[in-house]
């Protein structure tokens, strides 16, 4: 899939997401609300990777068969052990800032990248702080190896 056609279908899918956001949000509070939709796409997205297929544990910086995303990225650390690139331009973050919904935007795409990560490699473990989609300078993607009775 390529990345026009990821950010097309996120913007269409966009238009049904949040009325049925913000209308849980008015039932159920904007916490509760968030972690119900926010958990429910995040498990569609693993879903969808299973089903899809994927080479489990590869390294991060790999360059493997997946969705190609509409983001440019910088790598700044690439070993054996651990990997590290930020992201530094996101259409999905554009996109969802300039209709002021950057918190649903971070539901539908930033939030499954815990979930997937979990799911494709469970050897790696997996951290980000922060986001464009939530107003930071780049997003901040790093993987390090976890240790295996090898390395004891």
């Amino acid at each position: 899939m390529s990345a026009n056609s990821i950010l097309d279908a996120i913007k269409t899918q966009s238009k049904a997401v949040i009325p049925i956001v913000k209308a849980l949000e008015k039932e159920l509070g904007k916490q509760r609300a968030h972690a119900i939709v926010g958990g429910a796409i995040a498990q569609a997205y693993v879903e969808y990777r299973k089903h899809r297929g994927f080479e489990p544990d590869t390294h991060p910086g790999s360059d493997v068969d997946g969705p190609v995303f509409p983001v440019v990225s910088a790598e700044v650390e690439n070993t054996e052990r651990s990997y590290g690139h930020n992201i530094t331009h996101c259409e999905f973050a554009e996109y969802f800032r300039s209709i002021n919904e950057p918190e649903i935007g971070a539901l539908m795409t930033c939030g499954v990248d815990f979930a997937a990560e979990a799911l494709m490699r469970p050897g790696w473990q997996f951290e980000r702080t922060q986001t464009l989609m939530q107003g930071a300078g780049f997003c901040d993607f790093r993987w390090q190896r976890k240790l295996g009775p090898e390395d004891k």
